[in-house]
């Protein structure tokens, strides 16, 4: 009995894993991109980590291999459970800022290049913190999960667990929360993060679990690592952090169970997720309600109205008394400089994708810091330093080695200061030539302290600059003359950011009181004081002459306000009690230790170089089903993947079987990227099955006796078919301002045999043939914002011939050419799509290759050898309706597209003995209607979309209805 009841386990449990393998088929090709190839490697060896990095890293990986050791004493501890030893690697040669821990391969990359909105601890000690509890969360799973899931599954089957039980919310709120409760600093103590879900309750009130967990198009609601904090957070202060720890037990323990995470929290609590929700923000707004009340509030004007959609207005300046300049960030919209004129809003010029804390102005004069993307590799892109001269609209772009961010023009001595980051992280203020763009001064500072936003003082002399070293932050002064360094307002753990120098004063935002206020360093007296008190955070101070412009934060984002000088606070710091965070104390009691990388001894690892061929396969995943990682489709069969650590090979053996046909075959495929082009290649053999209509002779009865006659009957007919296919193609992408152009040549090189087994008819098709394809894939597009269903510019242009080679079977040949035009509709986020498709083939004598180019949406494929066709769409957003039905579905937006299509085309018409016996013209159309939700289903972070197409046939007064639906699995 007890042993039917595991078979009918095992069964069910196949069933639901199965039932996920799309996800898990993404998880293994899971890559971030290559760095050049040209780079070597090199590897640490500690106790619980491997450490892989560029050589010219060495010093500083050693720190990082220190830093990785001491967390993981402390890391594990209230999830109880020490993980297993993972792969480190380390990119160093990109501008990205970032970490993440992927499963199958497991690994953690972290992105070493800081960005000038880190809050009060060093870079890397962030990075390690928070990323360690990916691994521990990740690595209690795949360690408590019942045997047979790994045995069948390998290294997915956590990521399986996690993809189906595991609320987002909960993996980046804990790893928040403990990134916090482990150091003085942490997102938990840094006012800016906290703020948003203040404004949005007490502005807005609260929205519902879904709409605060899964977003909305229309209203700003807080990214999960912000909600997650407050509800981890507020979970483990009020019912301790055994809580998390029982849950990842559960959903290990347990993984065909129904809500294992409401489930435990029912036991634990009493309450669901959606219940704790309401119950923990309703005393979280109650208590930010009783604190905005007691607040002595200043006077503010806003200048920007109320926005429809979330818009930011940042980095602001005074062109002269009546004009603004302003970075704004829409989600309607792509990310402009704009100009403000009594109220007027007007593009200045629409940039490309400026780092955090890098976009400013004097005068005429504009100046940014944006990425640009290697040609080839992923993790090369370098910084631009962009100078724009409003006044003729000229501008310039300076390329360096290091790194540049948060430039800052003195027009008076015609330079720029920046801070500049080199490959070791070492940190740099310097001085450039603002004309040549040349660097004329480099001032490394004593301890490498990083370094922030830099402005500087009337002369040109002296620079003012926020450094963060292990004390914390603090605002200090750099003589550009003699590089001398002076610290002027000590703000340890607390944020100060952003300074701004104007007669004799220092203003800058800081967070003394848990929100962000503007204050003013006065030099005469030496003395602090806050100037401003909002409700929720002011920031990017601008001194005018009788008020500060700034950033005022509401529920809509950051919103431009003036400050009178007759309304200012003038509170000194020193009457100032420092913010105690509440839930980030109660939450380092529960730890019992914040982690002091100060006090550990240096220690100098092993090391040695890091073969790359050595370690081309890794296997990690395995599965009882064969996984289309392409179409994201599961058959019968066995899958076995392998991705090498950097990102640069993927391999996958499996063996699919055909229901169907009652055959089966072997896949082999592999790809690598690391060279400049890319190889990529996939062999299959086995053997097919199907059923033909084939001409026999049969004896039929006649009143004469029996007669044979050729007769068309309905055969079974076995064969076996062996295929390669190989490609070599080279990615190039190119990037200037809002424009972005991606380049793909490619040739293909197909061969196809087919042979006969023993019970194969002598008369069946047998033989082989083979073929080159050229591909040129070109594509302009620009930035899209977040609304936008489709570029609002682009244009896409493909280019293929594919030729059959003599030798074996003639295929005939294929030429094609299609193209996609993409233009604004008639109102924001509306889009026009022309499609153009035309092809030539020459029929080969015994197979001929497929369609190119599509036909008309309600129509099927058929054979031809010459076909054009032309399709044009409206797409448009209907409404954005933030509804949900339980937690079965929530729909975040309604879409709709309109679209007609037209297609000729012209073919032969062929004997029994293929000669051509005649011509054929045809011509279709169609046009319909696409009816569209987007949103979420189960709760499940990845966005669904689903809905119909209608398209009516004029010629046949035919209608077609086909459903339609996709999962972006871009979220994850």
């Amino acid at each position: 009995m007890k042993r039917n009841c595991r078979i009918k386990w095992c069964l069910k449990l196949v069933f639901v894993i199965v039932s996920m393998a799309p996800l898990a088929g993404y998880s293994q090709y899971f890559s971030t991109g290559q760095e050049p190839a040209n780079i070597r490697w090199r590897q640490i060896n500690t106790v619980h980590f491997q450490l892989i990095y560029p050589e010219d890293y060495e010093a500083k990986a050693q720190q990082v291999a220190s830093i990785f050791e001491k967390v993981y004493e402390f890391g594990y501890r209230t999830l109880e459970h020490p993980p297993r030893k993972i792969s480190v690697i380390l990119h160093t040669h990109t501008v990205k800022s970032n970490g993440l821990v992927a499963w199958s391969p497991k690994r953690v990359e972290l992105f070493t290049t800081p960005h000038q909105a880190i809050y009060a601890q060093d870079w890397l000690e962030q990075l390690a913190i928070h990323e360690f509890r990916h691994v521990v969360q990740m690595d209690k799973i795949q360690q408590e999960l019942p045997d047979i899931l790994p045995i069948l599954f390998g290294e997915q089957a956590a990521a399986l667990a996690v993809g189906a039980y595991l609320p987002f919310w909960f993996i980046e709120g804990d790893a928040v929360v403990t990134e916090t409760a482990l150091s003085h600093a942490g997102r938990g103590r840094k006012a800016s993060f906290l703020m948003e879900n203040k404004a949005q309750s007490i502005e807005n009130g609260l929205y519902s679990f879904d709409k605060a967990y899964l977003g909305s198009y229309k209203d700003f609601v807080p990214n999960r690592y912000k909600f997650g904090y407050w509800m981890v957070g507020g979970v483990r202060q009020a019912y301790g952090p055994q809580v998390w720890s029982s849950i990842l037990t559960e959903i290990a323990r347990k993984p065909l169970s129904i809500s294992p995470v409401n489930r435990v929290l029912r036991r634990e609590t009493g309450l669901t997720q959606k219940d704790l929700y309401q119950k923990l923000f309703e005393n979280y707004k109650s208590k930010w309600t009783d604190e905005l009340s007691q607040l002595e509030q200043t006077t503010v004007r806003p200048l920007t109205p109320a926005p429809k959609f979330p818009t930011q207005y940042t980095q602001a300046y005074a062109l002269n008394d009546s004009t603004i300049i302003a970075y704004k960030q829409s989600r309607s919209d792509l990310d402009r400089i704009v100009k403000i004129v009594s109220g007027k809003e007007q593009v200045v010029t629409t940039p490309g994708q400026i780092f955090q804390e890098s976009f400013s102005g004097e005068g005429n004069m504009l100046i940014w810091s944006e990425r640009r993307p290697d040609v080839r590799w992923t993790h090369a892109d370098r910084s631009v330093i962009v100078v724009y001269n409003m006044a003729n609209g000229r501008k310039q772009e300076f390329r360096y080695e290091n790194k540049l961010f948060s430039p800052r023009i003195s027009l008076k001595q015609l330079r720029f200061a920046a801070v500049e980051v080199d490959k070791n992280n070492r940190y740099f203020l310097s001085v450039f030539d603002l004309t040549t763009g040349k660097r004329v001064q480099q001032f490394g500072l004593a301890g490498n302290p990083f370094l922030f936003t830099p402005c500087w003082d009337l002369r040109g002399e002296k620079l003012f600059f926020v450094m963060l070293t292990s004390a914390g932050k603090s605002l200090a002064s750099l003589d550009v003359n003699t590089g001398e360094v002076t610290k002027l307002v000590e703000g340890g753990f607390h944020e100060i950011r952003n300074p701004y120098f104007e007669n004799d004063t220092i203003y800058f935002t800081g967070s003394f009181t848990g929100i962000d206020n503007i204050y003013a360093y006065r030099f005469d007296s030496g003395k602090t004081e806050q100037l401003s008190s909002v409700p929720f955070g002011a920031d990017y101070p601008i001194r005018l002459q009788n008020e500060i412009l700034f950033s005022n934060y509401t529920s809509m984002g950051y919103q431009l306000a003036n400050l009178s000088t007759s309304h200012f606070l003038n509170k000194s710091l020193t009457d100032i009690q420092p913010k105690k965070y509440e839930l980030a104390e109660a939450l380092a009691q529960q730890e019992g230790k914040v982690l002091d990388f100060e006090q550990e001894e240096e220690v100098t690892y092993p090391s040695k170089k890091y073969n790359k061929l050595a370690h081309i396969f890794n296997f990690h995943s395995w599965a009882p089903v064969y996984v289309d990682v392409d179409n994201t489709e599961v058959r019968p069969g066995v899958s076995l993947f392998s991705q090498n650590k950097l990102g640069t090979a993927e391999t996958r053996l499996g063996y699919e079987y055909n229901w169907e046909e009652e055959a089966g075959k072997y896949i082999l495929g592999f790809q690598y990227s690391g060279f400049f082009p890319v190889f990529d290649f996939e062999l299959t053999s086995g053997k097919r099955n199907a059923d033909f209509n084939v001409i026999r002779q049969v004896s039929v009865p006649t009143t004469t006796g029996y007669t044979t006659v050729n007769d068309t009957v309905r055969e079974n007919i076995e064969w076996k078919e062996l295929g390669f296919n190989g490609q070599v193609f080279i990615p190039l992408r190119f990037s200037q301002g809002k424009y972005s152009q991606y380049i793909r040549p490619a040739v293909e090189y197909t061969y196809q045999k087919v042979a006969h087994t023993s019970t194969t008819p002598e008369g069946f098709y047998k033989g082989y043939y083979h073929s080159l394809s050229y591909q040129l894939f070109l594509q302009n597009t620009i930035a899209r914002s977040e609304l936008d269903l489709q570029p609002p510019w682009a244009q896409i242009v493909d280019l293929s011939y594919r030729d059959g080679l003599s030798g074996g079977n003639d295929v005939g040949s294929l030429s094609a050419i299609e193209s996609y035009l993409f233009f604004p509709g008639l109102f924001d986020n509306h889009g026009i799509k022309i499609y153009n498709g035309y092809q030539q083939k020459e029929s080969g004598t015994s197979v001929t290759f497929g369609n190119t180019v599509r036909f008309p949406r309600g129509y099927n494929s058929f054979q031809n050898n010459e076909m054009y066709t032309g399709g044009i769409d409206y797409v448009m957003p209907l409404f954005y309706p933030d509804w949900n039905l339980g937690r079965l579905l929530y729909l975040k937006r309604l879409r709709t597209s309109f679209f007609f299509d037209y297609s000729q085309a012209n073919g032969n018409i062929y004997s029994d003995e293929g000669e051509i016996v005649a011509r054929y013209s045809s011509q279709m159309k169609s046009l319909g209607v696409e009816l569209m939700g987007d949103g979420h289903f189960l709760r499940l972070i990845s966005p669904v979309s689903a809905g119909v197409r209608c398209a009516f046939i004029p010629d046949s007064k035919n209608f077609y209805l086909q459903m339609l639906f996709s999962v972006s699995l871009d979220s994850l």
